[in-house]
């Protein structure tokens, strides 16, 4: 039987909101592992040359925006929890 390590690393963007509208401008996603920020693509190819593998995405933190005259535009993630496992040696 396969025991494994497990790993979890989080994923966020930031957002701001464009003066006098509706409308925000995001951030590109990037992983922070301790205070260090990496674009999101880097950090996979790096974890998966190390052997670690994606289990599962957790949503952390959501954005609700309101649309023109107060309805749903709809809900946005912007952090989020990478499961990562790799087999023990």
């Amino acid at each position: 039987m396969t025991k494994w390590e497990y790993k979890t690393v989080i994923v966020e963007r930031s957002g701001t909101k464009e003066d006098f509208s509706f409308n925000w401008s995001y951030g590109p996603w990037e992983t922070r592992i301790g205070e260090v920020k990496t674009p999101l693509l880097v950090s996979l190819g790096e974890l998966g040359n190390d052997g670690w593998e994606l289990a599962g995405v957790l949503p952390t933190d959501m954005w609700g925006e309101a649309g023109r005259g107060g309805g749903s535009a709809g809900v946005r993630a912007i952090a989020s929890l990478l499961l990562l496992k790799r087999p023990l040696p």
